[in-house]
């Protein structure tokens, strides 16, 4: 794809990533890794409660193999084939990549989902069994959960399960308030779920004890500086936050015209990944 095309596919899947929180899954690919020439292995998981996921698992340009997986858990809308570009990247820049669909996402398993909700703990059970899976199949890496929006509402709550096979998250568009989300779009006139006591949330997001890198955008009303930063000061040290201009979820656009796509997030990750982790 030439990159003025790329760039307009960028730029329209992240404006569908900046609408309202809804569950929005897309049962059919728009790419795969090959499509950009990118070697992978498809990998079916299996889940503790019987559910089957798709997963993509992306080699490490070898001369740059840093020896260090990232886990995608991505947002609520579309599926792992939005993130091709994303998963390359950081593949090409020496990272295992590893996607996986969600149940009721891409290819994985039929799950019934209600959109009005702002995740689905069953979600958490899936990348436990991931994170448990490329655990044994990778062994002697580092591994780290790369988290957008919905997504980090799954590595906080997958998190008691995983923090023993985990060395790091990265989460962009962090989610540290369900409550506080569920009450902003009420005022907005849009009925937002929970899926379970927010209590059962904080216990989880506040037992994080590895190195997290919280990515923040100006412009985003939702998932807040402000709130990030209230986290942190439960969390201690091992919590950094990094602030960016621009809406949610485009720290992959950032100084787009000097650094490309995702030149910026790059240097972030590798700084935190040379000091933190």
């Amino acid at each position: 794809m030439k990159n003025s095309a790329k760039s307009t596919f960028i730029f329209l899947l992240l404006l569908s990533f900046n609408s309202a929180f809804a569950i929005n899954p897309d049962r059919e690919y728009i790419r795969t890794p090959d499509s950009v020439k990118w070697a992978y292995q498809q990998l079916e998981i299996h889940t503790a409660d019987g559910f089957r996921l798709n997963t993509w698992i992306y080699e490490a340009k070898p001369e740059k193999d840093r020896d260090t997986v990232l886990i995608l858990a991505y947002p609520d809308a579309g599926n792992m084939s939005y993130f091709v570009y994303h998963a390359a990247i950081l593949a090409n820049a020496g990272y295992t990549v590893v996607t996986f669909d969600y149940r009721g996402f891409g290819k994985s398993q039929d799950f019934e989902i209600q959109k009005e909700y702002l995740y689905y703990k069953e979600f958490a059970w899936d990348l436990e069994a991931v994170v448990e899976t490329i655990s044994k199949n990778i062994p002697n890496k580092k591994m780290g959960i790369w988290a957008m929006s919905m997504g980090t509402t799954i590595a906080s709550r997958a998190y008691p399960q995983i923090k023993n096979q985990i060395d790091f998250i990265i989460g962009e568009g962090f989610v540290t308030d369900p409550d506080g989300i569920v009450e902003y779009y009420k005022e907005q006139g849009k009925e937002i779920l929970l899926p379970e006591d927010s209590k059962d949330f904080e216990k989880s997001i506040e037992s994080i004890d590895c190195p997290l890198l919280i990515l923040t955008a100006s412009n985003d009303k939702i998932t807040t500086h402000a709130s990030a930063m209230k986290l942190q000061q439960k969390l201690g040290t091992n919590c950094s936050i990094i602030r960016y201009e621009g809406d949610h979820l485009t720290g992959f656009q950032v100084d787009y015209d000097n650094m490309g796509f995702g030149g910026w997030f790059l240097n972030e990750l590798e700084e935190f990944l040379l000091y933190k982790s």
